[in-house]
């Protein structure tokens, strides 16, 4: 009898045969139904086994024809057709009973396309640092064509997102009864509805959109594509409203978002375009609530939440450090004095924790070093807290050397210079 360890650990020995079944299965010219299983269930595989199952599904140790195209080509390209082919109509069938199962197998094949995607860079610094090459079977002009066709792709789900999020929010009112032509069972007896207007699921509850906005934030960050970061830039109040609204089925929407804003913020008007959608105030808010409940719990609770405020962080410096911001304005400005406000802590911190309050430290320093010579001389006790702050997490960093980073001390001496020179 199998026991619960060998279900669950990190590479189980079961893993192996399980995925030969898959790719039987889908070399097989299956059904819809068995389409949707092995979406489905090498999606599942992905995301328990993270470790071991992208190099054993992607990798195609076993091919002979050097001819025939490699099973991680094949894999992705039939995903990809499949999604292209189905989201023309996906507005239509919100209230129908595919729904749900069509929703569940799309989500499904773009989290194997995220799984791809970081199993294709890995690969690829694998080559760059020298450990070889075996871990990568498609050729570079397969690679490119996997390229255009996940950007073509990606575009059609930003324009199926942008659709679905105005009709959700906008599209009620005033509409021509043809826009009434469906109908949904309801406890009030059967009625009219809106064609894209779901009666189930809102936006924050559906796992397809919470899937491609992962993936199209995965892939804006690995490809660097300006036309596809210019394109999600128009999602911008979109995310910023999914950020700050709960889902009932407790989907994280967070931390994808923060990725996604991170590049869309480098194109032509996308800071205007964060700041006009009140992103500054709604992401500070989620940064200072972490601050409190890091700086409150014990050091093993605090992991995932320090870890997403670094991420908010870094969002917010590529505001703050963007030439196209001359000067913080007011309510900025209290980030700085919530970091003023912190304090280096017991000796024994967790890296995670440690790495928060550094950034903390830089978000608030980069603040004062571009605010204006009145503004600085208003904030100057807050300067003079933070450098407080800073010493004393320079010298916690020398006391731990051996178990934190180098680069931790690097950036700990950045600000501390930095402040120095604000007068």
């Amino acid at each position: 009898m199998l026991t619960c360890y060998q279900v669950l650990r990190t590479d189980p020995s079961w893993l192996e045969g399980l995925i030969i079944l898959l790719k039987k299965l889908v070399t097989s010219r299956p059904t819809a139904a068995g389409r949707a299983a092995y979406i489905e269930a090498a999606a599942t595989l992905l995301q328990v086994f993270q470790q071991s199952c992208p190099g054993r599904l992607f990798r195609d140790d076993t091919q002979r024809d050097a001819t025939a195209k490699p099973f991680s080509y094949l894999l992705i390209n039939l995903i990809l057709i499949d999604i292209r082919s189905s989201f023309p109509t996906l507005l239509s069938k919100l209230n129908s009973s595919d729904y749900p199962s069509t929703a569940r197998r799309l989500a499904g094949g773009f989290d194997v396309i995220s799984g791809f995607i970081g199993f294709l860079v890995r690969s690829l610094d694998d080559i760059d640092e020298g450990s070889g090459s075996s871990t990568l079977t498609t050729s570079p002009d397969l690679l490119l064509k996997l390229r255009k066709d996940i950007a073509e792709t990606m575009s059609l789900a930003i324009e199926y997102m942008r659709d679905r999020w105005d009709a959700s929010i906008a599209g009620a009112s005033g509409l021509h009864p043809d826009a009434r032509s469906g109908t949904s069972a309801t406890s009030e007896g059967t009625r009219l509805t809106l064609t894209w207007g779901s009666m189930k699921d809102n936006i924050p509850d559906d796992p397809l959109i919470l899937a491609s906005i992962r993936t199209l934030a995965i892939w804006l960050r690995e490809d660097e594509n300006e036309n596809m970061r210019s394109e999600s830039a128009g999602l911008t109040d979109m995310f910023i409203e999914l950020y700050k609204t709960p889902s009932s089925k407790s989907l994280d929407f967070k931390y994808p978002i923060l990725t996604a804003l991170e590049a869309t913020l480098t194109t032509e008007g996308g800071i205007d375009g964060f700041l006009s959608h009140d992103a500054w105030a709604v992401l500070t808010e989620d940064l200072e609530s972490i601050v409190r409940y890091t700086m409150a719990e014990p050091a093993g609770n605090v992991n995932s939440e320090a870890s997403r405020g670094i991420e908010i962080i870094r969002v917010l410096l590529a505001v703050v450090d963007d030439h196209a911001v001359t000067e913080p304005q007011q309510q900025w400005m209290q980030i700085a004095e919530t970091a003023a406000s912190m304090r280096p802590g017991p000796k024994m911190i967790a890296p995670w924790v440690m790495e928060l309050k550094i950034a903390m430290a830089q978000l608030a320093s980069a603040l004062l070093h571009k605010a204006s010579p009145g503004m600085r001389k208003r904030y100057r006790p807050t300067a003079v807290a933070l450098s407080g702050l800073s010493q004393g997490l320079q010298t916690q960093l020398k006391d731990g050397k051996n178990i934190m980073p180098r680069d931790f001390q690097d950036s700990i001496d950045d600000v501390i210079l930095e402040l120095a020179n604000l007068d």
